[in-house]
C-alpha cells in the first residue's frame, strides 16, 4: 500500500485538474477531496476497535465496486437538490477514490492475501502488480495496535515517504508549469 501522503498528494493532483488552479476555492475542498482519496483505508477503523488494525485492511473497501457506491453517495448526498452536477462530481469522486484503488494495486504487499480486490462484488479475487514498495504495518491480522504502530512507525516506511516524494517532484514541476501556463493564458484571454 501507499503511505497516507502519497494518497493525499494524488488526492490534491486530482483535485488541480477540476479546479484549474493551485489555489481550490477554498482548504475545506481540498480537503475534502485528500479524504475522498484515502476512504479505502477507513477499513483500518473496525479493527481499530478491537484492538486488531489490520483485521479488515484491503478489504471490499479497496475495490470498484466500493468506489462506485461511494462516489454515487457522496455525488447524490451533496447534490440532492440540484442533479446538474451529479455526474461531473461523481466521476471527480471516483476518479479521487480510485487513485487510491491505483497506488496500491501497484505496492509490494507482505499481508496474505496478496493484493486488492479489484472487481468486488463480481470476483474475490485479488489482484497486485507491485512496482513500488509499499508502507508496512505489520504482515499479520491479528496483529495488535502496539505491533501496528512498531511497523508504521520504521524506517522503512520513513524511505517510502521519500521515495513516493521523490517520484511525485515531477508533478509538482508539472502543476508549477501548468498553473502558471493557465494564469497567463487567462491574462491574455482577458486583454
Amino acid at each position: 500500500m501507499s503511505s497516507p501522503f502519497g494518497h493525499s498528494f494524488a488526492g490534491y493532483v486530482i483535485s488541480f485538474y477540476k479546479s484549474k488552479t493551485l489555489k481550490p476555492q477554498s482548504l475545506r475542498i481540498i480537503f475534502f477531496y485528500v479524504f475522498i482519496a484515502n476512504m479505502p483505508d477507513l477499513d483500518f477503523l473496525p479493527g481499530l476497535l478491537i484492538g486488531k488494525p489490520n483485521l479488515y485492511h484491503h478489504g471490499i473497501s479497496h475495490s470498484f465496486g466500493a468506489a462506485i457506491l461511494v462516489s454515487f453517495a457522496l455525488a447524490f448526498f451533496i447534490h440532492r437538490k440540484n442533479h446538474k452536477r451529479i455526474g461531473s462530481d461523481f466521476i471527480l469522486f471516483l476518479s479521487l477514490y480510485c487513485s487510491h484503488l491505483f497506488l496500491d494495486y501497484l505496492c509490494f504487499d507482505r499481508r496474505p492475501p496478496l493484493g486488492i480486490p479489484l472487481f468486488w462484488p463480481l470476483s474475490t479475487k485479488y489482484f497486485i502488480f507491485p512496482l513500488l514498495p509499499g508502507i508496512r504495518h505489520s504482515a499479520l491480522d491479528h496483529a495488535t495496535i502496539r505491533e501496528f504502530l512498531a511497523g508504521v512507525f520504521s524506517m522503512h516506511n520513513v524511505y517510502v515517504i521519500s521515495l513516493e516524494f521523490i517520484v511525485m517532484i515531477p508533478f509538482i514541476v508539472l502543476l508549477l508549469f501548468l498553473h502558471r501556463y493557465v494564469h497567463k493564458h487567462d491574462v491574455q484571454l482577458k486583454t
